[in-house]
């Protein structure tokens, strides 16, 4: 029977896993349905022994979140858990602009593979691979242009709340969420040079707004790029159910 359980903040879905297993002394294998990113948590369904072949149909469904939206910056990986940028922040979001089916380009700093063209040295020819869109990001033959788009859903968009926060205070907040890394993976994440540049873009006092909102949205939906669609960056996503 399919495992319904909560990935806390920090963790990887392979983290957690390993956790699941050694917790309940499981030696076969164990899968999961879905993702959520390192800086997301909430609900995950893990799969155990033979029911990891069904791993497709959980795959596939609808999906809530609740996830907060931070304005006044842009990152590579289009939430807190990437390179910053100071950029101007929308006066407002029309939130009926955002909602219904579109074209949605996956994230750049995502598992999503494509097929790539490598020059094999031993066997003089040209072989393809697949290779996940992290890592086409460290190539500089990889153009954004190449970057898959799928078409996903927003069913429904609902303004929760808003907040304000000085610099001082959002600093904070957002190196207690990123430490929560495990000391295993931080510096896969570029933790220390994130965290510096953080600290450089919110030196100066100023206030910035995070917006709250809850969506119910199709398999496959990004909710980082949700935030980059309407202006600006996760600070932080919860998938609350999932259909």
């Amino acid at each position: 029977m399919p495992i319904r359980i909560y990935k806390p903040i920090g963790l990887t879905p392979v983290e957690l896993i390993r956790k699941y297993k050694k917790e309940n002394s499981i030696k076969e294998r164990v899968s999961f349905a879905g993702r959520l990113d390192p800086m997301a948590h909430g609900q995950m369904v893990l799969l155990q022994g033979d029911e990891c072949k069904q791993q497709d149909s959980y795959c596939g469904r609808d999906k809530i979140y609740e996830f907060k939206i931070l304005y006044g910056f842009n990152t590579d990986t289009l939430d807190i858990l990437g390179i910053s940028k100071k950029k101007t922040p929308p006066k407002n979001v029309i939130i009926n602009n955002f909602k219904g089916e579109y074209l949605q380009p996956y994230p750049l700093y995502s598992s999503k593979t494509i097929s790539w063209n490598f020059y094999n040295s031993i066997m003089n020819s040209i072989e393809c691979r697949k290779i996940p869109l992290w890592k086409c990001a460290s190539y500089s033959e990889f153009d954004e242009s190449m970057i898959p788009v799928k078409k996903i859903n927003i069913y429904e968009l609902e303004k929760l709340g808003e907040e304000q926060y000085n610099n001082q205070k959002l600093l904070e907040m957002i190196i207690n969420k990123i430490s929560l890394l495990s000391e295993e993976y931080r510096e896969q994440f570029r933790y220390s040079n994130i965290k510096s540049l953080w600290e450089v873009n919110l030196e100066e006092e100023n206030i910035f707004r995070i917006e709250e909102y809850r969506s119910k949205v199709s398999s496959g939906t990004y909710i980082r790029s949700l935030c980059k669609r309407m202006g600006g960056i996760a600070y932080d996503i919860k998938r609350i159910a999932i259909l």
